[in-house]
């Protein structure tokens, strides 16, 4: 690969790398993103210089005077935000620049709208897509700074002096700009892979150390707004048409328990409904109301019926709803939901957050009724009886069927099991809503025409005859569990998983749950696609909780970690310290119990060895050893003694401060000496060395005459201090 094509390869890519994040946020129209990426992928095959030398300078003019007064309408009309009217002005002028490419300094502009895109798509949504953008803007950023540099350079040389500053055997037809022949492409990659890790390194204890908030203009929720079976803010019956089932993530739940300690009716109550009109279910009393807050959560109850606590991590997407999901029962929650409010209803919500997710944790009571503990003689609040009883005028048939399927059950609790069982056995699950348009009477008409819906005409149809039966009841709005990711240990909640169900008041319990939806059963996945799909969203889920999600709470625990982790490091090298020094005065003790002992003499003898090798661990004792026992361990190696002695000549002369250089050879360092008094010596010693270790492998080492020289050395060597 050519310099140029190098730099223009490294160019794109962070280029494309910063519009692709502002691309993939969702808050832009598809028409101008396919427009850039159309022109993204032309300006890499055409001849821009061209292209720029045949476009009129007045045509661009008149382009930049007619996209700005298009701004203001853009601002003003079509999408009415800043941030998004920015971008496509940046979407623009880079169009612009990439179809008439030509010099440095265009390619400045489009390194600098690229940033400003990435900066924007900060703002916009910070995914996982959005780390990887980055990481890949960040390497080939600094790859294509330091061919700009190199480009940059050349320029300036060329114009200065008029020459082409290239190595090659022939000078390339396509560029000057061939620096190297072939050009380094690999090693320039290492290079910028090692820089990019280096700048990684050093900032990822910035990121630990500070803190961040998180982005508040995050508008849009995330998917596409559709009419979705279950959870909505209002639910209307006698509707017609097809209702749409969307796999858009709604929430993703970390539970304290394992999927086998969890209940398989498990559900996350959002909204519940008390009053019927006869087609739509709403809230009698939607005033809302502050719940305090004891240390880091809000306080929901004051006491607990049972121990078996469920713990809740919800993680919600941009929705359009300030609902706060939780477990039945919730005690508390976590006062990062922002300003927790609840109705007379036990709803709860949170501060809106259709501009950014939302994270919280739960803690829920989830007590399991025993019935024979359930008595209809228990007291039930008057709020409840005068909200929870409302009936408005229905079809007379819908009373006498309430009667026929309860027939002679016992109590209230007999009584709702017979109407869940009666619905659940009865009726279809339907997502094709039939019927009348129009009609005055919806719930009528499912249970006596139609015979089949959704879950909202299930619950609705119960709840009605529930109080029909003189039992308090009311709608609630919610999620099924979800599915479970075993990779990112989660449960998925996805729109689909959108349900209604019952809430019956039964003393002494209070509110309990009932179901009267079919059990419906999706079509599975094959196991590859689940494992992927798992995949995807676990690492999703970590980047959002460790990264995008990282806060001063989140930086206090990495910091106690570490300084817990430090502090058992220390406590345990104490303890391993201690233990040494408690077995050092132990065999201390045991030596000199030796003495008084009979046959100590022979573990005396024994430990002999070991008082050697000890002995050989000093360098200076060490050396003194292996001088004398040179001539038994090179015998039959010349080449080797000769070495051997050469070596120690030279460790002599060092502490003299004579040290020879790494380009001298043996011998003309001995000629540098040789008006010092030890020249003599050295010179002798050299030829010496030189004989035995070029000469024939079976030329006779001439121990006696090396140790001579070198004791020669020696001694003049000391006469010379």
């Amino acid at each position: 690969m050519t310099f140029e094509q190098n730099f223009k390869a490294s160019s794109y890519c962070m280029i494309g790398a910063g519009f692709t994040a502002v691309a993939v946020s969702g808050r832009l129209h598809w028409l101008p993103v396919s427009l850039f990426a159309s022109v993204f992928i032309a300006g890499w095959f055409i001849n821009t210089d061209r292209l720029h030398a045949m476009t009129p300078k007045w045509l661009l003019n008149c382009l930049s005077i007619l996209y700005f007064l298009f701004f203001i309408a853009d601002l003003m009309l079509l999408s009415r935000s800043f941030m998004v009217a920015a971008v496509h002005l940046i979407l623009f002028a880079s169009i612009v620049k990439l179809l008439t490419l030509s010099k440095n300094r265009d390619y400045f502009f489009l390194y600098l709208a690229s940033f400003t895109a990435l900066l924007a798509a900060s703002s916009l949504k910070i995914n996982l897509i959005f780390g990887i953008c980055f990481l890949i803007f960040l390497f080939s950023g600094i790859h294509a700074f330091i061919l700009f540099e190199m480009r940059l350079s050349n320029s300036a040389i060329q114009k200065r002096i008029r020459i082409h500053p290239f190595v090659a055997s022939n000078r390339p037809k396509e560029s000057n700009m061939e620096l190297f022949s072939p050009f380094p492409t690999r090693l320039l990659t290492v290079i910028s892979f090692g820089i990019t890790l280096l700048v990684l390194i050093v900032a990822l204890p910035l990121f630990l150390l500070l803190p961040r908030s998180g982005s508040d203009y995050n508008r849009q929720p995330s998917g596409e707004t559709q009419f979705v079976s279950g959870f909505s803010e209002s639910v209307e019956l006698g509707r017609i048409g097809r209702i749409r089932q969307s796999d858009t993530i709604v929430m993703r739940v970390r539970i304290s328990k394992s999927p086998s300690q969890l209940p398989v009716d498990l559900k996350w109550r959002g909204l519940a409904f008390d009053y019927y009109d006869g087609r739509a279910w709403k809230r009698s009393d939607p005033v809302r109301y502050p719940v305090p807050t004891q240390g880091r959560y809000f306080k929901l109850e004051d006491f607990a019926r049972g121990t078996d606590w469920l713990q809740q991590s919800f993680f919600l997407e941009s929705l359009s709803t300030d609902v706060v999901f939780a477990a039945r029962n919730a005690l508390a929650v976590s006062r990062e939901a922002g300003t927790l409010l609840r109705d007379s209803a036990e709803n709860l919500y949170a501060s809106p957050h259709e501009q950014s997710k939302l994270r919280y944790d739960v803690i829920s009571d989830r007590i399991r009724p025993d019935p024979d503990f359930i008595s209809d003689r228990g007291a039930i609040p008057a709020e409840v009886l005068e909200t929870c009883l409302q009936i408005p005028h229905l079809d007379c048939r819908i009373e006498d069927l309430t009667q026929k399927v309860i027939g002679s059950a016992g109590g209230n609790y007999e009584k709702a099991k017979a109407l869940e069982r009666h619905l659940r056995t009865q009726y279809a699950y339907s997502l094709e809503l039939k019927g009348i348009p129009g009609s005055k009477d919806p719930l009528a008409m499912f249970l006596f025409e139609t015979r089949q819906g959704h879950c909202e005409y299930f619950a609705s149809a119960m709840a009605i005859m529930l109080r029909i039966a003189g039992i308090p009841s009311r709608l609630v709005n919610g999620f099924r569990i979800g599915e479970y990711n075993r990779i990112g240990d989660s449960w998925i909640v996805r729109q689909y998983h959108a349900h209604s169900w019952v809430e019956t008041y039964l003393p002494p319990y209070g509110w309990m749950e009932f179901d009267p939806t079919p059990v419906q059963r999706l079509k599975p996945r094959t196991a590859f696609a689940q494992f992927w799909t798992d995949m995807a969203d676990a690492v999703d889920l970590w980047w959002w909780e460790r990264v995008v999600n990282y806060d001063y709470s989140r930086q206090y625990n990495v910091i106690a970690s570490v300084y817990s982790a430090s502090a058992k490091i220390l406590d345990s090298v104490r303890d391993l310290a201690a233990r040494v020094s408690e077995k050092s005065r132990e065999g201390l003790l045991w030596l000199i119990s030796l003495k008084e002992t009979p046959g100590h003499g022979m573990v005396w003898l024994g430990m002999i060895p070991l008082f050697i090798i000890m002995a050989l661990l000093i360098r200076p004792l060490r050396k003194r050893v292996l001088k004398r026992m040179r001539p038994v361990l090179y015998r039959n190696r010349p080449r080797l003694y000769a070495g051997s002695f050469y070596t120690e000549a030279l460790e002599i002369l060092s502490k003299y401060g004579m040290v020879r250089a790494p380009s001298q050879t043996p011998m003309e360092f001995a000629k540098d000496l040789s008006n010092h008094p030890a020249g003599t010596s050295l010179f002798a010693l050299t030829r010496l060395y030189n004989t035995i270790r070029f000469g024939p492998p079976d030329a006779p080492p001439r121990k006696k005459e090396a140790e001579q020289l070198l004791q020669s050395l020696r001694e003049d060597l000391f006469s010379k201090k």
